[in-house]
């Protein structure tokens, strides 16, 4: 078993040499540097990186390219200590050699990624590069490296945009894994099949596509088979305390036409590989705007269950951010926020979250410009000094809210349908202004994690509940006092056939019920919406407040908490009420340094429009 390495890095990222950001960061205490020394061209099609590729054909590297990158930042930095990313994707020049040979599409890694995973030559060769590109990195820089990113796909976060298609390769390796799983071998469902589903064109019925079922598992396997290729022979190149990361498990975030063939379905699978060390996602980008409660892409208490390092990656737009890539091609500001004030409420919101949940984070600086003020780089760095602190020391949650995703039941849902997205990114997002905090997990982790604590448990997407799942509710979910909220169908299929009956014998509550139904069961209470778009920040508020979790504000607005920290974030600020689950000697607001109150278990404070404000909670004097 290789010994895990969790140490966690507060750095800096941009896809240019932003040296002079570099300095302010340094001056900041922020040291670690992500470089990118890219190969590839970006979504927009023009170039990540402004340094000439490495990859160069077959066999040949222009390793003097990649030596400057790096030598260029302890220029201006000697003490730069780096995460280093690895460009898996495709060169131009490699996908028209492999074209010329025949595989045309099955080799363009950026967005067909599960047919050229699909493909052995794409496989061997992009591994010949990765051992080189490690074999030179080690060598060069052996004090420097703290980490290594294994990046493709589409926007180098391993997503598969080829929505179901599937080549000469792809094809031979369906069959090879409907074998391997001991089924027939049949085609590769079309394209108006899997466009569709059987039950209002949503839920698939396994009697008629359990082909579908498989094939949407298939192409997540494809994925992550490829990348424990890559990452095991990483971890065989580098020695045990150098770390391995990537960004992967978006359950939470990928929604229309890309969650259920994304190909991140299958993250439990890498989650529990032993070559990974730690995870990134962007903050969410549906819960960006002042006022909203951001939020990461993965579940939270997944990684955690596996004991997996994670970085936020902080790449929120402020109003100095450069949308400009070059002087034809521009970026549209994703949820911008609007001045100053913004950037303070909105930054202190990003790093009290990574601070409560004791995480990694970037700051990314994309383009240039993001954290160009004075004042911004002055809360960086009394964000640093705070995130040294409290990044150690141990924490426990206060959440009593649980949020359960489902991928098994996601390889259910027609990926065309725009209810996807009211899955789990929504129910997410409604969350946040419940006042309270919540925590994210699997479906499989319910036997390996305590539910105890938790009085509201939230399954969003459980369409399939097979009789094994159904004894894993009723012995750790479904009688210990608490209220269960279901949504849209649960349970309507047991891994065998669709029937709505099910779902009123699990809730009490027929499938079509027109409003919120609240039913009391043996041990248990059932909620259940047949509708999400019923849901709601209000209702859920309700709905917790009545089965007993700790509201911290009467305000439908952002809170994290664990038993040390506490972050209350508003877009209109004014006096507001804060009640606290016990009584605390001292709270002290960490940003300003002021103690705010004593011995109390409620207090008021005054909040700016808007603010966000972290809290020191202690027990004693």
């Amino acid at each position: 078993m290789i010994k895990k390495n969790n140490t966690r890095f507060f750095s800096y990222r941009s896809f240019l040499p932003e040296f002079k950001a570099m300095k302010e960061f340094s001056r900041a205490g922020v040291n670690t540097v992500c470089i990118f020394p890219a190969n590839t061209d970006n979504s927009l099609g023009t170039l990540y990186s402004q340094y000439p590729p490495v990859w160069r054909w077959f066999g040949k590297y222009d390793f003097a390219s990649l030596d400057k990158q790096f030598d260029d930042v302890l220029a201006i930095n000697k003490d730069a200590a780096f995460i280093c990313m690895i460009d898996l994707n495709t060169p131009i020049w490699l996908q028209r050699q492999m074209t010329t040979q025949g595989d045309s599409s099955e080799c363009e890694s950026f967005s067909m990624l599960s047919c050229a995973c699909a493909n052995p030559k794409w496989v061997n060769n992009t591994m010949e590069y990765l051992e080189a590109f490690i074999g030179h990195m080690e060598k060069r820089y052996p004090e420097q490296i703290e980490a290594y990113l294994l990046a493709c796909g589409q926007t180098d976060e391993w997503m598969d945009y080829s929505r179901g298609s599937a080549g000469r390769h792809k094809t031979k390796a369906w069959e090879q894994w409907l074998a391997k799983k001991g089924k027939a071998v049949i085609p590769v469902p079309s394209f108006d099949r899997l466009d569709t589903a059987s039950f209002e064109n949503f839920i698939r019925d396994p009697e008629k596509e359990q082909d579908i079922i498989d094939y949407v598992q298939f192409t997540g396997d494809v994925i992550v088979d490829a990348i424990l290729t890559f990452s095991k022979k990483a971890r065989e190149l580098i020695p045990a305390h150098r770390q391995i990361g990537m960004f992967f498990g978006y359950v939470l975030e990928l929604t229309f036409q890309r969650m259920v063939f994304g190909g991140h379905l299958e993250y439990e699978r890498l989650y529990e590989s032993e070559y990974i060390d730690f995870f990134i996602s962007p903050g969410t980008y549906g819960a960006r705007p002042i006022g909203e409660g951001s939020g990461f892409m993965v579940p939270n208490g997944t990684r955690v269950r596996y004991n997996k390092g994670f970085l936020h990656e902080m790449d929120h737009r402020t109003p100095t951010y450069n949308c400009s890539l070059d002087k034809f091609v521009s970026i549209g500001c994703v949820v911008p926020w609007k001045d100053q004030a913004d950037v303070n409420a909105g930054l202190k919101r990003e790093f009290s979250l990574a601070i409560i949940n004791q995480i990694s984070l970037w700051c990314f600086d994309m383009w240039g410009g993001v954290f160009k003020t004075p004042e911004t780089m002055k809360l960086i760095e009394q964000s640093k000094k705070i995130w040294d602190k409290y990044s150690s020391i141990p924490q426990q949650s206060k959440a009593e809210i649980a949020l359960i995703v489902d991928p098994q039941s996601a390889r259910y849902i027609n990926d065309n349908n725009t209810l996807v997205g009211k899955i789990n990114h929504d129910t997410r997002n409604k969350l946040n202004q419940v006042g309270a905090p919540f925590e994210v997990f699997s479906f499989n982790d319910i036997p390996y994690v305590n539910l105890d604590s938790y009085k509201l448990i939230v399954f969003p997407g459980l369409f399939t509940i097979t009789p094994e799942k159904m004894a894993v509710l009723k012995k750790y979910v479904l009688n210990r006092n608490r209220t269960v909220l279901f949504a849209y169908a649960p349970g309507i299929c047991d891994g065998k056939n669709l029937d709505t009956s099910r779902i009123e014998k699990l809730t009490g509550s027929p499938f079509n019920s027109p409003e919120l139904r609240v039913v009391p069961q043996s041990g248990w209470t059932a909620a259940y919406l047949s509708k999400y778009e019923n849901m709601n920040s209000a209702m859920l508020k309700k709905l917790a407040f009545e089965a007993g979790v700790h509201i911290y504000c009467k305000e439908e607005i952002p809170v994290y908490a664990s038993n040390r920290l506490l972050m209350v974030h508003t877009a209109n600020g004014g006096k507001l009420k804060i009640k606290l689950p016990q009584s605390y000697a001292k709270i002290k607001e960490l940003y300003s340094n002021q103690i705010v109150a004593q011995n109390t278990a409620e207090f008021n404070c005054e909040f700016k429009s808007p603010d966000t404000l972290i809290f020191e909670l202690s027990p004693d004097n």
